[in-house]
């Protein structure tokens, strides 16, 4: 990235998003609240399965308190080359078996189930498994024709670096994966967007509700979120779709 470049709103240097999958239980009971105690709001991908579905109510109630619920599939299919071993992902829910036409008819139905919850209409994907790419290996197609025209923009592919908002792919934005670091970690990549001008996507799960690999300590996620409000002046944190808006009406113009 070049020299840093001060496009963010109210001067700050960086911007971050703080973006959490799979709707869990502990997105509404514990993350949410603690956003919003420290004056942030996140996005939640969330898939039409389980904790969306069960506490529907309080997923209604987050999108008014002014965090982005995104799209993140009906089912969460996933890419996975044959063969196949486990039963972690079934043959039907594969990305290898889709072609455009159905992605387009899942996210397209996954958007108006959202739209039901909180009444919006401008929506961002987070890839699922972070796959960019659906059918074959031999005949791979780019998801960018369906995303291009569903969402104001889509989270893309694991980078684990900064984006560079004048060359952002709007599409495929780039993410940092959250999942089993620690605080040291997340504020590294956080200086980093603030030395270069850059853009922070932050991906995880659970926030200490008792996962394993995909699950973050609660104590650390609250020295981010404490670190995110102290640093106000110099980082601009906002759910994606406020920060994808921005790029594309203030910077790439």
């Amino acid at each position: 990235m070049a020299d840093p470049l001060p496009c963010w709103p109210h001067g700050a240097r960086a911007a971050v998003s703080l973006s959490y999958d799979d709707a869990l239980p502990c997105h509404h009971a514990v993350v949410a609240p603690a956003l919003e105690e420290h004056g942030l709001r996140g996005t939640f991908y969330a898939p039409f399965r389980d904790d969306l579905v069960v506490h529907t109510a309080a997923w209604r109630e987050m999108a008014a308190r002014g965090h982005e619920l995104g799209n993140h599939s009906l089912f969460h299919p996933c890419r996975r080359e044959p063969p196949i071993t486990g039963d972690w992902l079934a043959a039907w829910n594969n990305l290898v078996q889709f072609d455009l036409a159905r992605l387009r008819g899942e996210l397209s139905a996954a958007n108006f189930m959202l739209t039901l919850l909180d009444g919006r209409t401008d929506r961002t994907y987070g890839n699922t498994c972070h796959h960019t790419t659906i059918g074959p290996a031999d005949a791979q197609q780019s998801m960018a024709p369906v995303l291009s025209e569903l969402f104001v923009a889509a989270r893309g592919a694991l980078t684990n670096r900064p984006t560079d908002p004048r060359a952002a792919d709007l599409h495929n934005l780039g993410t940092t994966g959250a999942d089993g670091k620690r605080f040291a970690d997340w504020r590294a990549v956080v200086d980093e967007a603030i030395a270069t001008g850059g853009y922070v996507l932050l991906t995880f799960h659970g926030v200490g509700d008792g996962w394993q690999r995909l699950q973050v300590d609660r104590e650390d996620h609250r020295l981010l979120l404490a670190y995110l409000q102290e640093r106000q002046d110099q980082l601009w944190t906002a759910p994606v779709r406020d920060v994808a808006l921005w790029i594309r009406d203030q910077v790439q113009v």
